[in-house]
């Protein structure tokens, strides 16, 4: 993997990297408790016994979802029909899915650190009701990766003999991609978890040596110093392969760093707002406001090594109209790097700042050590800020008022704190249609 910085991503800053010396020096559960081989012979134990035939259903929302999704679209595409992820409660989309499914073939994965988590309880339970009413045991049918020993999810999947795995309670959900939450659902895809984590592991391994003239200080330095408050952070992908790894980049990045209290408990409202573009569609969508709208981004694009299998364009065919001959002999790859590196200029000309990652390849090693290297970034941009970067107060407030509609027992005063604090929403006119 390798890392270009443009010259406005300046020199790395000395307490970044005191931070991160800090941090490696007690490492958190997503580093620590990077599995092991004891671990992964345990998750392959289970893998073996879910039917190559089976498809995989998995149930679960956030970080027990996106990571999975993000490794799978980025390594094996081709594999993605095996995988059917349901990470909302959308009676439309359950009932939809349900029909394209033969369950009697089917794997369910249903994923929840706490094992609470309403919406995939909801999945887990409407699941349940469908495979008992084709006669199907739960037993053969479903998986649980949850807390090893707490929570009501563990205690279901004790009570039913349920295969599960367990989410180290050191981890939290939006850091979980590399335990067993995301490398079962890839290795039932066919992505090879030790190289996986041999990747992450080579970047924990460069961090531990770093300097002041890292990539990853470098990155954040330009973050932190080139807006006040700090800037949103665009991910841009030019591979489509990598989008979806932006959607797990989002939630690990607005969810740690968004809050409201600093660590002292003073109110500050701080964070950094991520934004998924694609390359080089949002060219046609985005590019405009980056460009010549607020200078308060920061943009870190993504490419890739990836064959090309595209064959130029004839002459013939570009002269169909006179217009077209610039493209006579050209490939379609040509154009997207072009495309590419014409946005770089555009954003660069416009004094915004600007930095892009290549991959060498899309692959498990790679997708690894990305993965670890953006989980680090996010906890020592969350010590900038102050704040704590493992919790999501912001979340459970509207967990309380829709466990107390639904009167779920105990969440009746707090339900009603959260909604006595909104604002009446005033009811508008109906708008007609023809």
């Amino acid at each position: 993997m390798s890392l270009h910085w443009f010259p406005d991503a300046g020199e790395g800053s000395e307490d970044l990297l005191q931070i991160l010396k800090r941090l490696l020096a007690t490492p958190p559960g997503f580093i620590k408790d990077l599995p092991g081989t004891e671990e992964l012979a345990e998750i392959s134990k289970v893998a073996a016994t879910i039917p190559a035939e089976h498809e995989i259903l998995l149930l679960g929302i956030g970080g027990s979802s996106l990571g999975a999704l993000a490794l799978v679209d980025a390594i094996c595409p081709d594999q993605a029909h095996r995988l059917t992820v349901l990470d909302n409660i959308d009676p439309d989309t359950l009932s939809r899915t349900l029909a394209t499914l033969d369950l009697e073939s089917t794997t369910v994965l249903v994923i929840s650190k706490s094992g609470g988590t309403a919406e995939t309880t909801s999945q887990l339970l409407w699941i349940i009701d469908a495979l008992e009413k084709k006669g199907l045991n739960t037993s053969q049918h479903i998986v649980a990766i949850t807390d090893p020993q707490k929570g009501p999810l563990r205690k279901l999947a004790q009570d039913q003999g349920w295969r599960s795995l367990p989410v180290p309670p050191g981890v939290g959900g939006r850091f979980s991609v590399l335990t067993a939450v995301g490398l079962l659902p890839a290795m039932l895809t066919g992505i090879d978890a030790h190289s996986l984590l041999a990747g992450a592991r080579k970047v924990l391994a460069d961090l531990e040596s770093a300097t002041k003239s890292h990539g990853l200080i470098r990155w954040l330095t330009g973050w932190r110093d080139s807006h006040d408050p700090c800037s949103t952070v665009v991910h841009f992908a030019y591979r489509d392969r990598l989008v979806t790894l932006g959607d797990w980049f989002a939630q690990l990045w607005a969810e740690s760093l968004g809050k409201r209290l600093d660590l002292a408990g003073n109110v500050v409202f701080r964070g950094s707002t991520p934004l998924v573009a694609r390359g080089v569609t949002d060219q046609h969508s985005l590019v405009q406001l980056f460009v010549e709208g607020p200078d308060d981004k920061q943009f870190l694009i993504l490419d890739a090594n990836l064959p090309n299998t595209v064959d130029p364009i004839s002459p013939k065919t570009a002269m169909l109209d006179e217009d077209f001959g610039y493209l006579a002999g050209k490939s379609i790859e040509e154009l997207r790097i072009a495309e590419r590196d014409g946005t770089i200029a555009a954003l660069q000309s416009a004094g915004r700042s600007v930095s892009m990652v290549h991959f060498d390849a899309i692959d498990e090693s790679h997708l690894g050590g990305w993965i670890l290297l953006m989980e680090v970034a996010t906890v020592l941009a969350a010590a900038h800020l102050d704040v704590d970067p493992y919790d999501q107060p912001g979340v459970e407030g509207g967990k309380a008022v829709a466990f107390a509609r639904m009167g779920k027992p105990g969440w009746d005063s707090r339900g009603s704190a959260v909604e006595s604090g909104s604002r009446q929403l005033d009811e508008a006119p109906a708008i007609e249609v023809d």
